[in-house]
């Protein structure tokens, strides 16, 4: 953080710089005034069940109050407010997000960061965790209009904008869920399935995305553990390193062929390197999630588009006083 990060800094954001307009090509005018927003005020007391009328509203409040931080949530059929909570009105829609946080990582986080630190070798989760969600949602499900967002400070959200994911229920967006799920109790027990067979598209990812930075970051030492020969294993590093193109094709002609092995080596790249998803944040219906463009509280940063994210890097992201100058 460059410096400190005041109230009256927060305000003149809000006020000035914040782009409002943008936000906006996020969620869109319709039902404006019914959709619910959330914030951290003051002594981070977080408030929800809050609407506004118009967008100059919405500006006054956050500009006023200096929130340190804003999410916004679904819409429902009348204006969410202190009298009328979301418990006790109709939902009628909410946005298909995803939320990946680096220490979702933590147990399987080799470089020494864990909780909000990282570095670049666990940045690379996050990294492919955005490339394989991505490719997944427009391949195999057909979804064309996604955009990411960096959080502001240790992960990014995955806004899946195509109207039909819109008023997709719990049960619907639990199914996608588990279509892309291969580590289960994550935090505990972290019980890994097996890479399936019959999902072919999924399978072809696994190695191509997945299972090639699992090589590209491995030792040959960690390879021979694992009970593959010394010289076998310094062969598909180098393999790996020098492949135009990985796929499932080339993991099974450079992987050994003994079966004990191949199982052994699949688990410790599914354990290691496929994505952890926030499970709540994508099948709650009622969630709120961090409001494009808003400024993360703690660190200052910007939750902005991005653009590549094999190029991007948190410290790189701008913050509030780059906007301010």
């Amino acid at each position: 953080m460059n410096e400190e990060l005041t109230p009256e800094i927060i305000s003149e954001f809000y006020r000035t710089k914040f782009p409002l307009d943008k936000f906006m090509a996020f969620i869109g005018l319709s039902d404006f005034k019914n959709r619910e927003f959330g914030f951290v005020v003051g002594e981070n007391r977080f408030i929800r069940n809050i609407s506004f009328e118009n967008t100059k509203e919405l500006r006054e409040f956050m500009a006023t109050k200096s929130v340190k931080h804003a999410y916004v949530g679904a819409v429902y059929e009348q204006s969410p407010s202190r009298y009328s909570p979301i418990q006790k009105i109709k939902w009628k829609f909410r946005e298909f997000i995803y939320d990946i946080d680096i220490n979702d990582f933590d147990l399987v986080r080799t470089c020494g960061c864990q909780g909000y630190s990282y570095c670049t070798d666990c940045w690379s989760l996050v990294q492919d965790t955005v490339l394989f969600i991505d490719e997944t949602m427009r391949q195999d499900f057909g979804f064309t209009d996604i955009i990411w967002l960096f959080s502001g400070r240790r992960g990014v959200h995955g806004w899946i904008k195509d109207k039909i994911t819109n008023n997709f229920d719990q049960a619907q967006r639990v199914a996608i869920l588990n279509y892309l799920t291969m580590v289960h109790d994550q935090k505990r027990t972290q019980t890994i399935e097996e890479i399936p067979n019959e999902a072919k598209p999924l399978r072809d990812r696994i190695y191509s995305i997945i299972a090639k930075s699992y090589l590209l970051n491995s030792s040959e030492e960690s390879l021979v553990e694992i009970g593959i020969a010394k010289k076998k294993a310094k062969d598909i590093i180098q393999r790996v390193k020098t492949s135009s193109e990985f796929d499932a094709q080339t993991y099974n002609l450079i992987i050994p062929s003994n079966q004990t092995v191949r199982n052994k080596l699949s688990h410790e790249i599914i354990l290691k390197r496929y994505p952890r998803i926030d499970r709540k944040v994508t099948m709650d219906t009622r969630r709120v999630s961090r409001m494009p463009y808003s400024i993360h509280g703690n660190t200052g940063q910007l939750a902005v588009v991005i653009k590549d994210i094999k190029s991007f890097y948190p410290d790189s992201a701008p913050n509030v006083w780059d906007a301010l100058k």
